[in-house]
């Protein structure tokens, strides 16, 4: 009987191990098909020239509950035409501020008025580059304004740009970890945004986006009593307004202080005008995202688990590369999903078309990797980002000629674009072995960008490959000048075993 009862739980022992062993490779097989089903769905979606049919047929990620209603609003919201910067400074130009008005105007009223497309106001600022802390913006603007001084459309931009000024003169970090200097900039910026921004809502009380960086503007400066007066404000004009509730969602978190009663008190709220307006999900859908991307001490298994449920209903374009960064070393065709999903709604993100393209080359599809940038460059000839980030890929998968060609191609249109100067400086260093190529770049890219590291990193190459007169003083000047930045940690300790491995004499160079 002993024996019967071993050999009977040795035998369920076994069955239970074969069936977990079929169940993952199962799970395998399965999670592979729906990968390549969903990538063969990208390559097919973004073979569509029409760009909102491109986002309309995209799939979505696999498993996941996504409601079309709401993909629908975003896809539409992301390729909602309106003026570009281009077409503004073409038109005040001519005198013709009025007209930039006008059509500001019109996207007013397509927005509060009946509009099946909420947000359409709200998209045109951003779709104008006037978020942009940039010297381009503040000229097209400021020439807004002395043509129209009352418009209130200019007058938000105007707040807007400030806004951003104000954030870069701030930096990232703590404040407690902030200088004078960062925060006398930040204050300084801060007053006339808020001047610009307060007087845009007084001339149009309806000027929705004005509202949003009001509380954005508060936030910075820590005045309370300014962002809970924007915030009625602004729900007053618009209750379902998606920036503003967004807006509303990131300061309900715990870290900035619980405020609007707390992310649970904004997941209600959106959740219950999502019918009103269901760009709204997205912000229903926020705390679980900030769950995923917290810095919580998660293992890679609760990591996942948690990027998979803050993936399982509507995102934006910006949450879903934070959820893919979490996912790059965990589950690389996650990573790969989150990104394809993020060029749903924003394609001309040169920097999601390489990293995806990466993982994509790092799983063994280095073709498939090629061909996902290089249809987004030939369908976007004239940008610049992307056909970088083809450059790059190129020259990752040995495409050695490609590559030269990409990056000469930029140049030919943009002579003095400094980074296409440098990858193919270093592309000349190390694969296409043209050094003597090489060195005319680094002296371009010094004598034109001197406080950039880039000519010299290229310099320093083709010095130690050929051990140069002159390595030396070019390495010993970078370790000095940016031997302390961590984005070129690498290039320091390649320059500091050159200077192991070749020591330098008293006199030498």
């Amino acid at each position: 009987m002993a024996i019967a009862t071993i050999l009977t739980v040795l035998a369920l022992l076994l069955v239970l191990r074969a069936w977990a062993n079929w169940h993952d490779t199962h799970r395998t097989q399965q999670v592979n098909s729906d990968y390549t089903a969903f990538m063969a769905g990208v390559s097919q979606a973004e073979g569509i020239a029409d760009p909102l049919e491109r986002c309309l047929h995209y799939p979505n990620i696999p498993g996941t509950h996504w409601h079309d209603d709401s993909t629908r609003a975003y896809c539409r919201l992301r390729n909602q035409h309106s003026l570009s910067q281009a077409e503004i400074a073409a038109l005040l130009a001519q005198g013709k501020a009025n007209e930039v008005d006008k059509a500001f105007q019109g996207y007013l009223d397509a927005q509060l008025h009946g509009s099946p497309q909420p947000g359409v106001l709200d998209i045109a600022f951003y779709a104008a580059g006037f978020d942009h802390a940039d010297a381009n913006a503040r000229k097209i603007i400021d020439q807004w304004k002395q043509q129209a001084p009352s418009s209130a459309f200019a007058l938000t931009a105007s707040g807007m740009q400030y806004l951003e000024a104000a954030q870069a003169a701030r930096g990232e970090g703590w404040s407690s970890d902030l200088t004078d200097s960062q925060v006398a900039g930040m204050k300084a910026q801060l007053v006339l945004a808020r001047k610009d921004l307060d007087q845009a809502v007084s001339l149009l009380p309806a000027i929705t986006p004005a509202y949003g960086e009001m509380i954005y503007a508060a936030a910075l400066s820590g005045d309370d009593a300014y962002m809970y007066q924007a915030a009625e404000a602004g729900l007053r004009v618009d209750p379902a307004n998606f920036k503003i509730r967004v807006q509303m969602m990131n300061l309900a978190q715990p870290k900035w202080g619980g405020m609007f009663g707390g992310v649970r008190e904004q997941r209600h709220e959106a959740s219950a005008l999502v019918a009103r307006n269901p760009l709204l999900r997205m912000v229903a859908s926020m705390p679980a995202f900030y769950s995923a991307t917290c810095d919580c001490g998660y293992t890679p298994f609760e990591s996942l688990k948690k990027v998979l449920a803050a993936a399982d209903d509507n995102v934006s374009y910006s949450d879903l590369n934070d959820l893919a960064y979490v996912a790059n070393d965990k589950d690389p065709h996650l990573a790969i999903e989150l990104y394809s999903q993020s060029l749903r709604f924003n394609p001309t993100d040169a920097d999601v078309l390489q990293w995806r393209a990466e993982l994509m080359r790092k799983l063994g599809d280095a073709n498939g990797a090629v061909q996902s940038i290089l249809r987004m460059a030939q369908r976007f000839s004239d940008n610049n980002g992307i056909a970088l980030a083809l450059g790059t890929i190129y020259a990752e998968t040995g495409h050695t000629k490609e590559a030269e060609d990409t990056y000469k191609a930029i140049l030919l249109r943009e002579p003095d674009t400094e980074r296409a100067m440098a990858l193919l400086g270093d592309l000349y260093n190390h694969a296409g072995h043209q050094p003597e190529k090489a060195k005319a770049l680094a002296d371009t890219l010094i004598s034109h960008y001197p406080d950039n590291a880039d000519g010299y990193i290229v310099r320093a190459c083709y010095l130690m490959d050929h051990d140069l007169p002159g390595r030396y003083e070019t390495i010993h000047y970078f370790i000095d000048h940016f031997g302390d930045r961590s984005e070129f940690r690498a290039q320091v300790a390649e320059m500091r075993t050159y200077l192991v491995k070749h020591p330098e004499k008293i006199g030498q160079e």
